[in-house]
């Protein structure tokens, strides 16, 4: 049946109020007792439950069923504590609770409807008559919020174990101090030896220091600063001083003032060794030990704003390159080449004063900044100490090596501030001297920048010349001496500048060799020179000839150039036999073994070799005979020798005897008389080029040329 629960609780607080004095309660007569409880029970955030004298639920106010779901027909129609307590022991334990009432709160988790379960405080009041009621209060939101709290609490302590750092707590309501065991150990204390008040930290920082970190600390309490970050230095307990960083970051109420500030401590002692080397390795060369181009720069442009206070005040900077440098790395290898520069470092430290400054700034590059000197001469003077101490030979693998370099000197200029343009001048000056052979010292001009910045354009001029299509290819005849017969050409490639008219090779291949573009322009002759001998033979079918080009130094050593030759012979179909290319008898004489495999591997493709100006470099026979060669050209020098009445120099017949011993063809350059044709004729030279036969032709020249000869024959 159903129950009306405003009905039980009605009968059931009439029954345990409606005047019975002896239960304490004094009611005016007007007043219903019933009416009372039930007004209480309702506004009171409680769970009540009424039961009778045998423990059966009479009545249930509005909080359980608004808390745990169940309606009051479902805890009146059924067992109560089945419904909200399925635990059977905890069932026999309430049952004896509403019977023999326990003082105080007891701590019972209750089931709702949906099956969630709420964390509840109950309280069981018995009566006089044996009824009773039990009242439930929900704190579920506080056992949630207690686990919060203590996992938080739990996480804090973790953290301040588990991390290096110490961490600091000033609450500046109370002037107390937290320091964690971390932040005590820092400074060799045990946590009890340490109070809890902010002097106790304060009181410790070096005097140094401790103004500093008074006055940082109170502009970020003010805030004034977005943060406390401060390293200074601390007392150890046992009397020493250690580095540390203190951070910390202030919390405020919603005027802005701080109430707390709240941070960490972290040793740096340890580390300042480290910051130390690292600021040193970022500042000095990690072979030698001296200053590199940061620090230079910086030392240069110190000079420089002490030479705009002091009109007077002179300094000088001194551009130091090794002669050759590349030769002795190539023949004793990089180690060894280390070793000679340490030791020049060392060297150039002694010759300077103290307070300048020596720097290594590349590969073979040092820069020695003169400061503060009486006059510009005395510069001079170090650079003439330099090449003394030079003279002093280096022992590399038991061997005396004498360095050799080239200085280039830039002095004070008033108009001048950057380091930059200091050192460029110097480097200006040093190539200048290496120009005029090296071994020597150069002062800047401000003629050497003009020539520079040419010198500059020109180089710009000659990689937009490939692209441009200015480079042209001239011709000179190489005819056979025993008939007479044209046998080939010499390539020589000329540049047609757009300003300064048609240039000859003198002019622009050193600086390509020097600046590596040899390598885009001698891959484009070798090119041109094929397509050329292509066309021709294809217009002149009769004709089998052949082109010379000559190779550079740096074109022979790259790893490329077999596979540009080949290609470039694949793409136009000349016979391999017919590219004869040229070498100098000083290209390659620092790494023979080298040369020689690469000669070997042009060799193995059919192409012909030639060593090229015979008798004018340093090269040995036995160089010479390990070479694998065709023919061997004499240089003009020799060929202008042959006069037409002098007693012929012997030194012909030697260069042709000892070609003819090696099984190798001759050929003579800048043959001009027909006395030198005859005479070299006579001694068994096989080929001759020069401007008896004919000036070098282009293109064009070359081509009325083969059709001359045809109609002829």
């Amino acid at each position: 049946m159903e129950h009306d629960s405003s009905f039980l609780f009605s009968q059931f607080g009439r029954q345990i109020m409606g005047g019975q004095a002896g239960y304490g309660f004094d009611f005016p007569a007007s007043t219903d007792p019933y009416e009372l409880l039930r007004t209480v029970c309702a506004r009171l955030p409680l769970l009540v439950v009424f039961y009778d004298n045998e423990g059966q639920i009479q009545s249930i106010n509005q909080e359980v069923t608004s808390q745990l779901g169940w309606d009051t027909g479902d805890l009146l129609s059924r067992d109560f504590l089945s419904q909200c307590f399925p635990d059977s022991k905890t069932q026999r334990q309430i049952r004896y609770w509403m019977i023999h009432s326990p003082s105080g709160w007891q701590e019972i988790p209750v089931h709702s409807v949906d099956g969630q379960v709420l964390e509840m405080l109950w309280a069981f009041v018995r009566f006089p008559n044996g009824a009773g009621l039990m009242c439930g209060y929900n704190i579920t939101d506080v056992k949630l919020t207690q686990a919060a709290l203590l996992e938080t609490s739990d996480r804090y302590a973790l953290l301040t174990r588990g991390i290096n750092d110490g961490i600091w707590d000033w609450n500046l309501t109370t002037n107390e101090t937290f320091y964690s065991s971390r932040w005590k150990i820092i400074l060799g204390y045990q946590d009890h030896e340490i109070g809890n008040h902010i002097d106790d930290w304060l009181k410790r920082i070096h005097p140094q220091d401790v103004e500093r970190v008074k006055l940082n600390l109170m502009l970020h309490v003010r805030g004034q600063t977005p943060q406390f970050h401060q390293e200074f230095r601390i007392q150890h307990r046992n009397g020493s001083y250690r580095w540390v960083l203190a951070r910390g970051l202030a919390l405020r109420d919603a005027h802005g003032n701080a109430t707390r500030v709240a941070g960490s401590l972290t040793d740096l002692t340890e580390h300042r060794p480290a910051e130390a080397q690292l600021l040193y390795d970022a500042l000095h060369d990690s072979l030698t030990g001296l200053a590199n181009r940061t620090l230079l720069f910086d030392r240069i442009e110190q000079a420089a704003r002490h030479g705009r206070r002091r009109p007077d005040y002179k300094f000088a900077i001194l551009f130091i390159d090794i002669d050759r440098f590349k030769v002795i790395n190539d023949s004793f290898g990089h180690s060894w080449g280390d070793l000679i520069l340490i030791e020049l470092a060392n060297r150039l430290t002694r010759i300077v004063r103290p307070d300048d400054t020596v720097a290594r700034i590349g590969g073979d590059e040092f820069v020695i900044l003169l400061d503060d000197i009486s006059n510009n001469s005395d510069a001079l003077g170090v650079c003439d100490r330099i090449h003394a101490t030079l003279e002093k030979p280096f022992i590399v693998k038991d061997q005396l090596i004498r360095l050799r370099v080239s200085i280039g000197v830039a002095t004070r200029s008033p108009h001048m501030d950057k380091a930059e343009d200091y050192l460029r001048n110097a480097d200006i000056a040093m190539y200048q001297a290496k120009v005029a052979g090296g071994d020597r010292y150069q002062v800047f001009s401000e003629e050497m920048h003009l020539t520079a910045r040419d010198r500059l354009s020109f180089e710009v001029g000659l990689r937009q010349a490939i692209e441009r299509d200015e480079l042209t290819l001239f011709y000179q005849p190489i005819y056979c001496l025993s008939d007479n017969r044209l046998y080939g050409f010499e390539a020589l490639i000329r540049w047609q500048h757009p300003t300064q008219g048609l240039l000859l090779p003198d002019r622009f291949l050193p600086l390509a060799e020097e600046t590596g573009l040899i390598l885009p322009v001698g891959d484009w002759v070798i090119w041109r020179a094929c397509r050329d001998l292509q066309h021709w033979q294809e217009q002149f079918p009769r004709w089998q000839l052949s082109v010379n080009v000559n190779l550079s130094n740096r074109q022979l050593m790259h790893p490329a150039l077999v596979e540009q030759v080949v290609a470039a012979l694949e793409q136009t179909q000349i016979p391999p036999d017919r590219l004869h290319l040229e070498i100098t008898q000083s290209v390659g004489i620092d790494q023979p073994e080298q040369v020689r495999d690469r000669l070997l591997q042009l060799k193995a493709q059919g192409i012909k070799l030639s060593l090229d100006d015979f008798g004018t470099g340093h090269a040995s026979l036995c160089y010479l005979a390990n070479l694998p060669l065709d023919s061997l050209k004499v240089d003009r020098s020799f060929v202008k020798l042959i006069t037409e009445t002098a007693q012929q120099p012997p030194i012909i017949d030697a260069i042709v005897s000892l070609a003819k011993a090696l099984h190798l063809e001759v050929v003579a350059e800048g043959v001009e008389h027909p006395y030198q044709v005859t005479r070299l004729r006579e001694l068994g030279c096989d080929y001759a080029q020069g401007y008896y036969f004919s000036q070098p032709l282009s293109i064009e020249q070359v081509e009325a040329l083969l059709a001359k000869k045809t109609s002829l024959n």
